[in-house]
């Protein structure tokens, strides 16, 4: 074939396959303008950032009325993890004692409601005697709580009440712990290490057949602008440092049979350190109080994960330090003693409150409660 004819071929194909690819080049260069100027919707927050102040909330609603752990039958999640993060309520049932009414919990609810901010919102609703309170952030349902009545005092829990009665800080004023050992009913002893009369006290109030406690000293929120006071248990120690402040703690209160915390609102939340603490108390065969000085501790949840007898505080006697404050907590005392058949009142050494607890025995022993030494109530 003539060399001349190949070529004008060859230049007829070129040209071609150039058009071909301007054209596609062309097409796609169109659609990627068309994408890139298009409106967008601007990025939304993530559902878990809006939501993030409302578990606390509801469990400082709780806390703040007495309510705990035990109180709550169901949780879906179990976790923290979903939820509302995947667009469904958490649910929350929780069993109410006798002590709360369905009124008072939605009452207390919607007081503090402002706390959330404009755009949460309560719906609430009483199916069968429960109060249903659904939470939301616009139109956003983040939590179902649904609180039902409490459950019928049967005559067994009647005949079998019981209720301890703690008294805190002791070790200092040694005037109100001599009224305290001429009782004539179990108080336990919660002393503190390293004060002026904590080991004198601790072999007197053995001798009078009373019950002793550690009262722990644990690093509190605002540490060390708020000081637990000698021989705390603070968050910087290594596991020996614990260890060996523990150790020496209890070495200077004798005769213990348990240990509560003093102050530990920052400490009660950490689980490994907690952990490490109640470890060691159960090698030593004592038992643990929960104080619960905060709604987020961890302390009966890390006992019971690692077999220790405890318990947890029912009622703060006298966060009130007047006659009036204290009779009704102690009335509130008695109420739920009643209805969940023990619990367990914390008090300290103010003459008022040593004085409104003696004007309540014969009230409590008149309605069948027996008043016990703390460890009877250990589980």
């Amino acid at each position: 074939m003539p060399k001349g004819r190949r070529s004008r071929r060859g230049r007829k194909t070129g040209w071609g396959g150039y058009l071909v690819s301007f054209l596609l080049g062309s097409f796609l260069a169109l659609g990627a303008y068309a994408y890139l100027t298009q409106k967008k919707p601007p990025p939304s927050e993530p559902i878990s950032q809006s939501f993030l102040p409302i578990e606390p909330w509801i469990n400082s609603q709780l806390f703040e009325m007495g309510l705990s752990k035990k109180d709550i039958l169901l949780q879906k999640p179990a976790t923290r993890k979903g939820g509302a993060e995947d667009g469904t309520p958490i649910i929350l049932k929780i069993q109410l004692p006798r002590s709360l009414s369905v009124a008072s919990v939605e009452k207390n609810f919607r007081q503090n409601l402002s706390l959330l901010g404009k755009s949460a919102s309560l719906q609430s609703s009483h199916p069968q005697g429960s109060l249903r309170l659904e939470v939301k952030v616009g139109d956003i349902t983040t939590h179902q709580l649904i609180f039902t009545p409490p459950r019928p005092t049967t005559l067994q829990s009647r005949l079998r009440s019981r209720v301890a009665l703690v008294i805190d800080d002791l070790g200092r004023d040694n005037l109100i712990s001599h009224e305290l050992l001429q009782c004539d009913f179990p108080v336990t002893f919660s002393i503190l290490p390293f004060e002026p009369h904590s080991k004198s006290l601790a072999l007197e109030a053995y001798q009078k057949g009373q019950e002793i406690i550690l009262h722990l000293p644990l690093e509190p929120r605002g540490y060390p602008g708020v000081n637990p006071g000698e021989g705390a248990l603070l968050l910087d120690m290594d596991p020996e440092r614990l260890l060996d402040q523990l150790s020496r703690d209890i070495e200077a209160v004798p005769y213990v049979k348990g240990v509560s915390n003093h102050m530990g609102s920052q400490f009660m939340e950490d689980g490994e350190k907690m952990k490490i603490i109640l470890t060691e108390l159960r090698n030593r065969g004592l038992f643990f109080l929960d104080s619960r000085t905060t709604p987020q501790t961890v302390g009966l949840e890390t006992a019971n994960a690692i077999g220790l007898e405890a318990a947890e505080r029912t009622v703060f006697l006298d966060n009130e330090l007047n006659e009036e404050a204290i009779g009704e907590s102690l009335e509130r005392l008695l109420r739920l003693t009643l209805s969940k058949g023990e619990a367990i009142g914390i008090g300290h050494p103010h003459p008022l409150t040593i004085q409104a607890i003696k004007k309540m025995i014969p009230k409590m022993r008149e309605k069948g409660v027996e008043i016990v030494a703390l460890s009877a109530l250990m589980k």
